[in-house]
């Protein structure tokens, strides 16, 4: 008997594949997650529920970095909390696992983002199931499984600030300390470290999912929540114009309103908003760029690309060309 296979059940084979990379990936990070990122330094996800502890208890010092009298004690009591670097918005976003104890708080986070793959699935899907089953199919493992990965080997003078960061990324994970690893992959870092660059890479490609669906509002409310960190939002703007190049004006305006919605009141509240302003103008709120932060943007590239190679073909710009014996 001949068994054939379609190009759509062969981009859902690869996505079924990449989900399980996934398990794979959060099943051997999550075991570590109950210990510090170093014996002096809590996990990524201690800024979250320190930023949010604060704004309920000590808000005019939401964006402080270090530790303070008062604050919500994280264990150990050695460990230094990570410092909030977010816009306002995004403690919305998070205030609702403050309903938990730091550690409960912390895993039910890292779950959740956990849990939302599959949902990135079903977007990233939709995105590519048209397009050709190869950049499908890349596009799918770039976005749901970051297999690009960076040697701890690299110049210092190459790169600069980044030989100088990978250490506090490579510190206590799988395989000992620094010296004993080569390589690490970007989600299993996501889940590790309990940072928020996975949800932030859903929220975006969900904003460009309904951006390609025609609904510019939904479009909107993701894209607003998901920028809590500008960088990788700057690199969606123009493939979420162009999904919603139809009802721009809706877009742009849904957009205004949900960042004023969701921002705006925060000025207004002991300053908070006033302090994030005034911390990004200090410079203090950029940070370095590690391993996890490409997360949402390779995602952003990867699909961005897809669709301008796919819009080329169509176009027959590629037949052009050659024509013209380019």
């Amino acid at each position: 008997m001949k068994l054939s296979i379609t190009k759509k059940s062969a981009l859902v084979l690869v996505i079924v594949l990449a989900v399980l990379l996934n398990f794979c990936a959060f099943y051997f990070a999550y075991s570590q997650t109950s210990t510090p990122e170093a014996p002096n330094l809590a996990r990524d996800f201690s800024a979250y529920y320190i930023g949010g502890w604060r704004l309920f208890h000590n808000p005019s010092q939401v964006y402080h970095s270090g530790n303070l009298t008062g604050d919500y004690p994280i264990q150990p009591l050695t460990a230094l909390a990570q410092p909030f670097k977010y816009i306002p918005s995004f403690l919305i976003l998070f205030a609702p696992f403050l309903a938990l104890n730091y550690q409960n708080a912390l895993s039910a986070f890292d779950v959740v983002q956990f849990l939302l793959i599959p949902l990135l699935a079903f977007f990233v899907y939709k995105l590519v199931e048209d397009k050709s089953i190869f950049l499908g199919v890349m596009a799918a493992l770039i976005v749901l499984v970051d297999p690009i990965l960076f040697s701890n080997s690299i110049s210092y003078n190459s790169v600069g600030f980044l030989q100088s960061r990978l250490y506090n990324l490579h510190f206590h994970m799988v395989g000992g300390s620094l010296i004993g690893q080569s390589f690490s992959p970007m989600y299993y870092c996501g889940y590790l470290l309990v940072n928020a660059h996975i949800l932030q890479g859903i929220l975006i490609v969900g904003a460009l999912y309904f951006g390609f669906a025609r609904k510019p509002a939904f479009s909107a409310f993701l894209f607003a929540f998901g920028a809590f960190d500008p960088r990788a939002a700057l690199f969606a703007v123009p493939l979420l114009l162009w999904y919603n190049r139809n009802s721009i004006l809706k877009f742009f305006g849904w957009t205004a309103a949900f960042f004023a919605v969701t921002n705006l009141p925060f000025f207004f509240y002991y300053g908070v908003g006033f302090s994030f302003l005034g911390t990004e103008i200090n410079g203090s709120i950029a940070s370095a760029w590690f391993l996890y932060d490409w997360i949402p943007i390779y995602s952003v590239v990867a699909l961005t690309v897809v669709e301008l190679i796919t819009e080329l073909y169509d176009r027959k710009v590629i037949l052009r060309l050659q024509g013209l014996k380019i």
